[in-house]
């Protein structure tokens, strides 16, 4: 009798992000996935003292609460756009808007 094949946790994980994943729901899945990242990428400060964000048009919009910040991730939103991307496993995201 043969032992019926181990699930792949890799398998598994990839099938049920591409089932998240669909046209309808593309941008709210790609804000998660930032969400999930954001502070342990950018640290607590960043965390913190952002407001919202979301995607649209393949464009990450980051709402800052700290003009000061806001103007720092400004001269970095490329590094940020390309690191998440990174994360993503595909070029997703076009451009990185700090309001």
């Amino acid at each position: 009798m043969s032992k019926p094949p181990k699930n792949d946790p890799t398998a598994l994980k990839d099938a049920f992000m591409k089932l998240l994943r669909n046209k309808r729901n593309e941008a709210g899945y790609f804000k998660a996935r930032t969400k999930l990242v954001w502070e342990k990428f950018f640290g607590k400060h960043v965390a913190d003292n952002t407001r919202d964000m979301m995607v649209r048009n393949r464009k990450l919009y980051v709402y800052v609460n700290n003009a000061p910040l806001r103007n720092q991730l400004m001269m970095v939103r490329e590094g940020i756009r390309k690191r998440l991307n990174e994360e993503f496993g595909e070029e997703y995201l076009e451009e990185v808007v700090i309001k």
